[in-house]
């Protein structure tokens, strides 16, 4: 099952796949990939995007929002390579590791219009024979354009918005534990 997980920006397609992801590993799914958490000022103020390791939990800063004529590299963010190289590796590693469930946060503009970032993961994800189950987090703007490239026919659209966010985690663990791991 391909799960893309859609929404806005900031309603909360994120946090639902952290969430979820507790839930599927009860329920017997080994999970890799990555989720890409807000980094947040002590104020809360939200300065950049951090990736964690779902197959060792470790962290690295991916990207910060750039200051007023600061080049960025998509969007507001300005994007290490060095942390590009760490989480390419991270999903390299996910998409040959046998996991139940590979979770990718997010696939986005990088990808599907430049070919950079995760592009090289398309192909595998594609493939529902070597990747049958994966959580991939992806802005409903480009949520068609996705699913279209990838041509997979076991497609579930969950959408986050701020009204059924909190449910969200316990529909996607439900979905995780209705496939075979």
């Amino acid at each position: 099952m391909f799960i893309l997980v859609t929404g806005s920006a900031h309603e909360g397609k994120t946090t639902a796949c952290w969430k979820a992801i507790s839930g599927i590993r009860t329920a017997g799914g080994k999970v890799a990939g990555f989720v890409s958490p807000p980094l947040l000022s002590a104020g809360g103020v939200k300065v950049g995007i951090e990736m964690v390791d779902l197959a060792t939990g470790k962290r690295q800063i991916f990207a910060r929002v750039v200051e007023p004529g600061q080049p960025a590299t998509v969007g507001v963010y300005a994007i290490s390579e060095d942390a590009i190289d760490w989480a390419q590796k991270v999903l390299a590693a996910a998409l040959l590791s046998g996991a139940d469930w590979i979770v990718v946060d997010e696939i986005g503009l990088l990808e599907l219009h430049r070919g950079d970032g995760f592009a090289f993961a398309l192909e595998p994800l594609a493939d529902s024979v070597r990747i049958p189950n994966a959580i991939v987090v992806v802005r409903e703007a480009l949520a068609d354009e996705l699913a279209e490239r990838l041509g997979r026919t076991d497609v579930v659209r969950v959408q986050v918005t701020e009204k059924n966010r909190e449910q969200i985690p316990a529909r996607l663990v439900k979905l995780a534990r209705s496939t075979r791991h």
